[in-house]
């Protein structure tokens, strides 16, 4: 590891920067994990859209239909995959937490630079038991933990627990999947000194950068609204990293057609209820030139006429006419 457990901290302030994307895994047809295409897709992003760090195994990546040996298979390919060029985090989320301290045992020993942990599904309704799960984990691990909060599905992380969990040595960064901007607010007050905080949503980014100081993007739209040769995303980043507002504004709002279509078909975090979208960002990746392929139970696959819906929807916004690559299929 880079680091000591108590300087999980320090190193998570000099590792989580930038703008990060984090990838669904490829399955074949005959469901089984198509290493090939999930490594394609990482090398693809780092390579091709200048990622900067990559989440893996997260909600997007099916982890919850996945045994353990297959996420830590993934991670091991990412490892290989990556080598080096950008730092990586790992989804251990896991209700039962001797099974989250195998994944991050596990992601520490091969390389992986933090993990990150959602609350537990079950039995963790209060304060208190959210912060044993996280006290017990952090115990028998050195890896820095990134905290992930999505209040509208689990047990909400305010900033009352936040900062109790901050306390914890290698607790080193939160992903706020909330979509309140207050609560975000009191979030950053209370822990933003101690914590890298980054809001899990492209939308904002520009604002929470010049306006509230963020420096790290964690969410799945930079590999969506992006292709070789158009980068808006980055270059709108790297524009307000320069102080070029106007620049930056001008680039991040010719992005909004391609954010419609992200709101209508990729419901993302903050539903409770209703479909899953996993398939639709499969058939969105094989449609801008990337690895997509079929979807595991309980997640379904599209129908050929929503498949036809869609593909008019991201033709409208001209990002297709960008692809310089014919789409791909994963085995």
């Amino acid at each position: 590891m880079k680091y000591r457990k108590n300087e999980a901290k320090e190193y998570a302030r000099t590792a989580l920067k930038g703008v990060w994307t984090a990838l669904p895994y490829n399955f074949t047809r005959d469901d089984k994990l198509d290493e090939a295409a999930i490594a394609a897709s990482l090398d693809y992003s780092i390579s091709q859209l200048k990622i900067e760090g990559h989440y893996c195994s997260g909600n997007v990546a099916e982890f919850w239909a996945m045994t353990n040996e297959e996420r830590m298979r993934a991670h091991e390919i990412n490892v290989e995959t990556a080598k080096g060029r950008i730092p990586l985090i790992a989804g251990c989320h896991h209700q039962n937490p001797y099974e989250v301290v195998k994944l991050a045992q596990h992601a520490e020993s091969i390389g992986i630079d933090f993990v990150i942990i959602l609350t537990p599904y079950q039995a963790a309704k209060s304060d208190d038991a959210v912060y044993e799960f996280y006290r017990f984990i952090a115990e028998r691990i050195n890896i820095g933990i990134v905290l992930f909060n999505i209040p509208t599905l689990y047990y909400p992380i305010t900033e009352h627990l936040a900062a109790r969990l901050a306390k914890i040595p290698n607790v080193c960064a939160f992903k706020q999947g909330g979509p309140a901007p207050a609560a975000t607010i009191s979030l950053r007050q209370t822990v933003g000194k101690e914590l890298v905080v980054s809001v899990a949503d492209e939308t904002p980014w520009l604002h929470n950068m010049g306006v509230m100081g963020d420096q790290w993007l964690l969410n799945y739209c930079p590999h969506l609204y992006q292709v070789p040769g158009y980068l808006p995303i980055m270059d709108y980043t790297n524009a307000a990293r320069a102080g070029d507002y106007k620049r930056a504004v001008e680039i991040c709002r010719t992005l909004n057609p391609l954010r419609a279509v992200h709101a209508k078909w990729i419901t993302g975090y903050g539903k409770p209820t209703g479909r899953t979208p996993a398939a639709e960002m499969k058939y969105w990746q094989e449609l801008i030139g990337m690895p997509g392929g079929p979807v595991r139970a309980p997640c379904t696959e599209l129908t050929d006429e929503k498949k036809r819906e869609l593909r008019a929807d991201l033709e409208a916004t001209g990002i297709l006419a960008k692809v310089k690559v014919p789409a791909r299929k994963a085995a």
